[in-house]
């Protein structure tokens, strides 16, 4: 009693209980384990089955959600992407295998890449050159064609982040939060148009007579650094439109996620009276966006100064990198070219990157 007067005070405080998305919790028959990566509000854990099996998991808490600048059309997207993801069906699309939705948060179980992202092996190994390049994009090509010509949508994100490889070396196009069908406004658009334009429905009739060829999945090129010298400098013939100044290109399209700027087509920056239908000539100069910087580990069009940045994009200038072959040259013209009339449709590149190494 007397000693027990003198002894100091210890509060012990009461252990964190275990929050359900935390390492160790059950989702869906699998048990999270640490984690493998971070989105702008999303969480990706490694995940195991009790009979070994591995995927991802991809986390969105609701809390997260709720601390975003609209967090109704954030949600909004998740659910239209969760809709999306669900119905493709495709060896170059990542699987969803199954949902899970909870107060607490969504939970998304898909395969789980090693390899990382296209980004990520970019960064390891640096540019793939003409052979490992052209293995890689004609699978992200083949991946999009379904997309376009089979389930009638627009990725909207297309960019080296966003596509993953697995352990075969097999791409799979993910994130869907902003894909689109072709020719359709979000529901939180609002538009005077009508109907959809001419390039819009001649895509959608190109989705009943395509057939589409399948892909051996190959190994990834572990190639060393080569660096690729200053080539000429290329513009498309397409005259940029008189009303495009600088005061009035939009600082942020709305249909691109941060970080996606340089991958963005012309024609989003520049300003209309109503809102751009989505269409897959975005996707295409995202595609040759992608591929030249899997031919030269560097981006066509880069500037710290985001309205530099639109401009050289408005402008379509950018250096045609030398040593990458004729098949290659005239992909990254048809793909980056300003005219979304005069721009390959995903059947055209899908046929000429045969010759891309």
């Amino acid at each position: 009693m007397f000693l027990s007067a003198f002894s100091p005070s210890t509060s012990v405080s009461s252990p964190r209980s275990s929050l359900p998305d935390d390492e160790g919790q059950e989702v869906s028959g699998y048990t999270l384990g640490h984690i493998i990566g971070r989105g702008g509000f999303s969480t990706i854990r490694l995940a195991s089955s009790s009979t070994g099996g591995t995927v991802a998991v991809k986390i969105v808490r609701r809390s997260d959600i709720a601390r975003q600048d609209n967090p109704t059309l954030v949600q909004k997207r998740l659910s239209n992407e969760a809709a999306i993801w669900s119905s493709l069906s495709h060896e170059h699309i990542l699987p969803l295998f199954s949902a899970v939705h909870t107060s607490y948060a969504d939970f998304f179980v898909t395969l789980y890449c090693p390899a990382g992202t296209l980004f990520d092996i970019l960064q390891r190994e640096g540019p793939l050159g003409q052979d490992g390049a052209g293995m890689m994009f004609r699978q992200v090509v083949r991946g999009l064609r379904y997309m376009h010509e089979v389930a009638g949508l627009v990725h909207r994100d297309v960019k080296l982040e966003n596509v993953l490889v697995d352990e075969m070396g097999v791409c799979k196009i993910g994130d869907f939060g902003l894909t689109a069908r072709i020719g359709e406004l979000d529901d939180d658009s609002s538009s005077e148009d009508e109907g959809v334009d001419e390039q819009s429905e001649q895509y959608q009739r190109q989705r009943a007579v395509s057939s589409m060829r399948q892909t051996k999945p190959g190994l990834p090129a572990h190639l060393s650094l080569i660096r690729h010298h200053s080539g000429p400098r290329h513009r498309n013939s397409s005259p940029l439109p008189s009303s495009a100044r600088p005061a009035e290109v939009k600082q942020k399209p709305e249909c691109y996620n941060p970080g996606s700027l340089p991958y963005a087509s012309p024609e989003l920056l520049l300003p209309h009276s109503t809102p751009l239908r989505p269409h897959p000539a975005q996707d295409i100069w995202a595609l040759g966006v992608l591929l030249y910087a899997l031919l030269t580990g560097r981006l066509p069009f880069m500037d710290s100064f985001e309205t530099r940045l639109q401009m050289k994009i408005l402008h379509g200038v950018y250096e045609m990198p030398t040593g990458i072959g004729r098949g290659a040259e005239d992909v990254l013209k048809g793909c980056m070219e300003r005219s979304v009339s005069s721009r390959w449709t995903i059947a055209m590149v899908d046929d000429a990157a045969w010759g891309v190494g």
